[in-house]
């Protein structure tokens, strides 16, 4: 009795235990080499919204209309088969020969996917309990089984088949022309005096594009497509061609030669290269066919996976709609470029590596947050890149900043940096970014750049004129009387003469705050103005102006800071003891909390517009009246902690709907509709 107990409690415990197994996280399918991964968060997503309001979003841009078949249509999210309890996972995985990006995603119990979504690819052989597809291409692969699908695709580098020793083990047909037929020799160091340049120019162009046939004939169109058919047909349909592996992952930078640019070439010669572009291009398509064929297996079982990466998988759960991490900037940045620019990835990617070589891996999280959506980002430092950035960011802000917030703004900017410890890494960072051998001799004048501007940099002295906390207020439009020339004809003679006129208009106006403990220099600089008569002085507020019709600026000197605003008014009251300071915490918490901080109120923008006189497009109209109801639109940033900087970006969305997100759903429905 107690064997059967024991026995059916086995049982159990094993169907909990796979069905589990079943039901776990994607993540454990997610490749440990992934470059970046993409979470998407569906319980967040079906929390903070509504399937009516997603599928009619859906439905009028068309998503449904390409997939299904016409026995079972696709008509509503819901028909699409995947569980929403789950998350979903993008990710991209990039070797030297290739890249593959992958797409996880959580299925229902039941589900009908190969019928109802994949019915149009080729069966495949079932592997380790999973039902696959292939497209008609072999560039894309499908597996599935009750829980989940993984759909993986991708192509192949071209840079990795331009060398001759791996063209020829493809059978790829590397470019080889004639130099003498590419460039024209030029007598540039010899310029004629009096000889028409330009009529020489023209006549070596003319030269240079005259194609001369040995029969003289008439030329008819040229059908390219019958030409080049042949050569595709000889590619043979079954993909499981015996190329050899794809090349392992290196940190090596490539550089990527595409076709050259030639001059000079004939009809036939262009024949000739779109027939052996079109040979390659299926060449190198059926070698990537065979590369998926191979690697297929080990995306779908990963022996090792992404769950050994820290931040992959560390994000607020509840509230976070998208979950983006990525390796490094590099592995960014390198994707960024183009293949067909080879050049600005030679000279881009190397640079950019001197310049993020400290720099480690980036998350960004949408997250949720009642009526405001926030887009959150922080990436880690490396040790070196910490010890040189950690003092940067220990600087004081100046409390007495809190005295001059004034009562009403259209937005704000706040910035604390120690700049006497930046003084100081400044040159070290310099000579890590141009000090590699690969700028040859550049590279030991930035060393020695370095070490000149260390022996005359007089850090804490410089900081004294200028300390790194600085905070910029934007404050209400002003009215102001501006003079403008208009002009009289008189219509006998067809002469005109100047007049001058006056007209009332608006200005932002501005108070701008920086600590400085020594000021004589900002003081010699006024003084000169005064002796030049741009600068003028009253009871110690500077009135500086180039020129009479110029916009003035007004500087004043008080408790160790510097002001400077274009409104008079506020500097005298700031000078007198008697300026209206706002009372908001708000604004206080977040100049002294973060190192930066950029603050725009939504709903001044519409009256801002219209004093200003600025013209708006009549499809804007809807967007530009509706920010009456927004809030800001907030951008901060903080100092290095515990090895990372962060930032966010947040926006507060009008509470006309239950959340940001319902919103913005409710938002893109009344575009569609328009």
């Amino acid at each position: 009795m107690k064997f059967q107990k024991s026995y059916i409690a086995t049982l159990v415990g094993l169907s909990i235990a796979a069905t589990s197994y079943g039901q776990q996280d994607l993540i454990q399918q997610v490749p440990e080499n992934a470059s970046f991964v993409v979470v998407i968060n569906n319980q967040a997503i079906v929390k903070h919204s509504s399937f009516e309001k997603i599928n009619e979003v859906l439905e009028k841009l068309g998503a449904f209309d390409d997939i299904g078949n016409q026995d079972v249509p696709i008509e509503r999210i819901h028909d699409l088969d995947l569980s929403y309890d789950r998350s979903a996972y993008i990710y991209k995985s990039d070797t030297d020969s290739s890249y593959y990006t992958g797409i996880l995603l959580p299925l229902k119990a039941g589900h009908q996917i190969g019928t109802n979504l994949f019915s149009k690819l080729s069966p495949f052989p079932a592997s380790q309990g999973y039902e696959r597809r292939v497209s008609t291409d072999g560039k894309t692969q499908v597996a599935w089984n009750d829980h989940s699908v993984l759909i993986l695709t991708g192509d192949a580098r071209r840079y990795y088949f331009d060398t001759d020793s791996v063209a020829q083990r493809y059978g790829i047909d590397l470019p080889t022309y004639d130099k003498a037929n590419t460039w024209l020799d030029y007598p540039y160091d010899v310029v004629p005096d009096t000889a028409n340049v330009e009529d020489m120019a023209d006549a070596a162009a003319d030269a240079a594009y005259t194609i001369t046939d040995t029969v003289e004939r008439a030329w008819q169109a040229y059908d390219f497509e019958v030409d080049t058919a042949y050569l595709v047909d000889t590619i043979p349909d079954n993909l499981h061609i015996d190329f050899p592996p794809p090349a392992l992952e290196t940190e090596e930078t490539h550089v990527y030669s595409d076709y050259p640019v030639y001059d000079t070439y004939s009809d036939s010669t262009y024949q000739k290269e779109m027939a052996r572009n079109a040979k390659n291009d299926s060449l190198r398509n059926a070698a990537f066919a065979s590369w998926l064929a191979q690697d297929f297996d080990r995306y779908l079982h990963p022996a090792q996976n992404a769950t050994s990466h820290k931040f992959l998988n560390k994000f607020d759960k509840k509230n976070t709609l998208v979950h983006f991490w990525s390796r490094n900037m590099m592995s960014l940045y390198s994707q960024s470029i183009p293949y067909y620019m080879p050049t600005m990835q030679y000279a881009f990617v190397n640079q950019m590596e001197k310049l993020a070589y400290g720099y480690q891996d980036i998350v960004l999280n949408l997250v949720q947050d009642k009526h405001t959506l926030k887009l959150q980002g922080s990436f880690g430092l490396d040790k070196e890149m910490e010890r040189m950035i950690k003092p940067i960011y220990k600087n004081k802000m100046n409390r007495k900043f809190a005295r001059y917030i004034p009562e009403k703004h259209i937005g704000y900017m706040s910035l604390n940096f120690n700049s006497e410890a930046y003084l100081k890494n400044f040159p070290l960072m310099m000579e890590q970014l141009y000090g590699s051998t690969m700028y040859f001799s550049f590279g030991e004048v930035a060393g020695i750049v370095a070490t000149a501007l260390e022996i005359a940099l007089d850090e804490k002295a410089i900081a004294n004129v200028m300390g790194g906390d600085h905070v910029l207020f934007i404050n209400e439009m002003k009215k102001v009387e501006k003079e403008y020339i208009d002009y009289q004809y008189d219509e006998n003679t067809f002469d005109y003469k100047e007049i001058k006129k006056t007209k009332d208009d608006y200005i932002p106006t501005f108070l701008w705050m920086f600590t400085s403990a020594d000021q004589r220099i900002y003081k010699k600089i006024l003084k000169l103005g005064e002796s030049k008569e741009k600068v003028t002085q009253t009871e110690g507020i500077y009135r500086i102006a180039d020129k009479p019709s110029d916009e003035i600026i007004y500087a004043l000197f008080k408790d160790n800071m510097v002001f400077v605003s274009n409104d008079e008014e506020q500097l005298s009251a700031i000078r007198t003891n008697r300026f209206p300071a706002s009372r908001d915490k708000h604004i206080k918490k977040q100049i002294f909390s973060n190192t930066m901080t950029a603050v725009t109120h939504l709903s001044e923008i519409p009256e801002t517009i219209n004093r200003l006189g600025i013209p708006v497009i009549k499809r804007w109209d809807h967007l530009v009246n509706n920010l009456s109801a927004y809030g800001d639109v907030t951008i901060t940033a903080q100092g290095n902690k515990k090895g990372r900087i962060t930032g966010e970006m947040a926006v507060d969305f009008p509470q006309q709907e239950t959340n940001a997100l319902q919103y913005l759903l409710q938002e893109l429905l009344k575009t569609i509709d328009k």
